[in-house]
């Protein structure tokens, strides 16, 4: 085959990584603050691109510095929202289980920064579902990355050089780097908003949205269990609909849901009612709106569902916590379909990286939601 005709080799972006000379750094922020993190970062770093990363509240730097000038400027900026930032010089793509520890390793390895009888310390930040905890990856990482490089593995004092694994799911960004390189400062707004002026807009529309999508009708004299419920936008539309709204979060609602007099606030976790015979066939409608793992709170809800009456609808965000998204719907699909029939999803334009599932409680005579 000719060359002009032979088709072109696409690069990984593992390796488009690699051949990028910029320094780049993952940082951390407060959720919901990235826009100004980035702020901060480009008055730090003039020319700087900052790229989102697969959670809330991480970002990807890359400069046109150097990785010491890059650290140095970020340690001496006046930030309010950057937490943390570390230089790495490697992209990995893992597997589910610890099969990806030797790429790890072998991409730290290949930094080239570690020489024989050199100190190193391994530190991993996991973010995601994995069969393994972020102390199992240290500990196959520095074993593997000593006999690689004749370097020495440390827990307790300081090394010459710290080896920072930061895991995004099925990515992880490899960092090896004198100890003086990492950045870490003090956050001075740890959230969004002030107590009691957070905006309920969003939440308050995924729900009316998905109470007119699937024509959910609430009855005269209503009871709602809204679990999640924090910071209230969803016990507010209920309420405001004439429900009686027990609503269930150890954290504070906004002021709005807390002071609506058809709201009586539980600051519990969810599993920690489901033992309340009392409530059994109690409520009219589940709500949940956990920010947590699908198939989780899709337990939780079965967990809870002798609390509602037969056939009565229940409405549940599905989160996306990797972009696997189609895993996550069957799987909270499966979880639901334990205690629930009907089950329904779809996308409504105020749903964030989620999906809303509607289903009915088996056991009634009422149709499924339309």
């Amino acid at each position: 085959m000719d060359a002009e005709r032979r088709p072109p080799v696409l690069e990984t972006e593992e390796e488009a990584f690699a051949r990028d000379p910029r320094a780049k750094l993952v940082i951390t922020t407060t959720a919901g603050l990235e826009a100004e993190a980035r702020r901060e970062i480009g008055s730090a770093l003039p020319g700087v691109e900052a790229r989102p990363l697969l959670f809330k509240g991480n970002l990807l730097a890359l400069s046109e510095c150097s990785e010491d000038e890059a650290a140095a400027r970020l340690k001496e900026a006046d930030t309010t929202v950057v937490a943390r930032a570390v230089p790495v010089q490697a992209r990995v793509r893992l597997t589910g289980d610890s099969a990806g520890f030797a790429a790890v390793a072998a991409a730290a390895a290949g930094v080239g920064r570690i020489g024989p009888g050199e100190t190193f310390l391994v530190r991993a930040s996991r973010r995601g579902r994995h069969e393994w905890r972020a102390r199992d990856l240290e500990r196959a990482v520095a074993a593997s990355l000593a006999r690689r490089t004749g370097g020495v593995g440390e827990y307790e004092r300081e090394t010459d050089w710290v080896v920072s694994v930061q895991v995004y799911q099925e990515i992880a960004f490899v960092g090896v780097n004198r100890p003086a390189n990492l950045v870490r400062k003090t956050l001075r707004r740890r959230r969004k908003y002030a107590p009691g002026e957070r905006p309920l807009n969003r939440a308050q529309w995924k729900l009316q949205e998905a109470l007119e999508a699937f024509s959910i009708e609430l009855p005269a004299g209503c009871e709602a269990l809204d679990l999640g419920s924090a910071p209230g936008g969803w016990a507010l539309v209920l309420a405001e609909r004439g429900c009686r709204v027990t609503a269930v979060d150890p954290a504070e609602l906004d002021a709005a849901a807390a002071g609506h007099p058809n709201v009586t606030h539980l600051r519990v976790r969810a599993e920690q009612i489901a033992a309340r015979g009392e409530w059994r066939g109690r409520f009219d409608i589940l709500t949940c709106d956990m920010n947590t793992d699908p198939a989780e709170a899709a337990r939780t809800l079965c967990a809870l569902a002798p609390m509602l009456k037969p056939g009565a609808p229940a409405v549940m965000t599905v989160k996306y916590m990797t972009r696997r998204r189609r895993r996550h719907e069957m799987e909270a699909e499966e979880a639901l379909s334990a205690e629930f029939e009907g089950i329904r999803m779809k996308r409504m334009p105020h749903n964030a990286r989620e999906t809303t599932a509607v289903m009915r409680r088996k056991g009634g005579e009422e149709s499924a939601p339309k």
